[in-house]
């Protein structure tokens, strides 16, 4: 049986609840959510980040991502209220 791996688990995360934290995905994965695993997740974010399959945003202390399709329609929603 095909178990996904945790970046595909956190995708699929970010996919269907945006905006979402590094903290949020871990109770989404029921994951504890200490140091450690809020570390894992933030790494896995980052390299989804560099797939261009997410955005991300520190906001004070909380590293927060949201599909990058999104972030396509706030510039064209911004580019037509001009």
């Amino acid at each position: 049986m095909y178990k996904p791996k945790l970046k595909d688990q956190i995708l699929t995360a970010v996919l269907r609840s945006w905006p979402i934290h590094a903290s949020g995905i871990c109770k989404q994965l029921a994951l504890e959510t200490n140091t450690n695993n809020i570390a894992k997740v933030s790494y896995h974010l980052r390299t989804l980040e560099k797939q261009n399959k997410i955005h991300l945003k520190k906001i004070d202390r909380a590293l927060v991502a949201w599909p990058r399709e999104m972030e396509k329609l706030r510039i064209i929603h911004e580019l037509l209220q001009e």
